[in-house]
């Protein structure tokens, strides 16, 4: 074989390559996943602020919570079924990473699940369009 023949050969498998990988082989493509949020939370006696958070359905977001207050704080996202959909545990000083990315429409309360904090005010909301 030429050298002319074997470089066409070599151009011809390199475009077909390329062309399959922009077509992600010809299979079935996954969409790219939602761009995440991120808030910055603080946690004191007995709020969280900001309270009120917004994300879409599917969107990864990530809470990141300081306790600044005087004692330990939970940050629970419930469910739309009223059962607890994540949770972090913030000691006093600290800091916690706290993940989720909600599959509905909806508004999901969060609240501090310890005895009396919800109930002194330490809730919020996360609503999921």
């Amino acid at each position: 074989m030429s050298v002319r023949k074997a470089s066409v050969v070599v151009l011809i498998s390199l475009l077909a390559m390329m062309v399959l990988a922009a077509c992600n082989g010809g299979g079935n493509s996954t969409p790219a996943p939602a761009s995440g949020k991120t808030f910055n939370v603080d946690a004191t006696e007995f709020a969280y602020s900001p309270n009120a958070f917004n994300a879409g359905v599917g969107q990864p977001i990530t809470f990141k919570i300081t306790n600044k207050g005087t004692v330990d704080h939970t940050f629970v996202i419930m469910g739309l079924d009223g059962k607890e959909a994540a949770k972090a545990t913030v000691k006093t000083g600290g800091t916690e990473t706290l993940q989720f990315t909600p599959t509905a429409a909806g508004t999901y309360p969060i609240v501090c699940d310890l005895p009396g904090h919800k109930e002194a005010g330490m809730q919020g909301t996360l609503t999921v369009k």
